[in-house]
């Protein structure tokens, strides 16, 4: 399983950030490529808060 890993920060303090993980069904490769449209996406349910960087990597899994 792969997630997109979104670094987002306040729009209105932009110190403040934080990391949210979306599961993305695919592989790495897909997201690497289609990752920018999801984080646009999130960010239009989400107008408080700009993306300021994205990656993708293996999903955290709980224990």
């Amino acid at each position: 399983m792969i997630d997109l890993v979104l670094v987002v920060c306040l729009s209105a303090a932009p110190i403040e950030c934080r990391r949210e993980r979306l599961p993305f069904e695919g592989q790495i490769f897909a997201c690497a490529i289609h990752g920018q449209q999801v984080a646009a996406e999130w960010v239009q349910n989400h107008p408080k808060w700009r993306v300021a960087g994205w990656t993708c990597g293996p999903a955290e899994t709980a224990i």
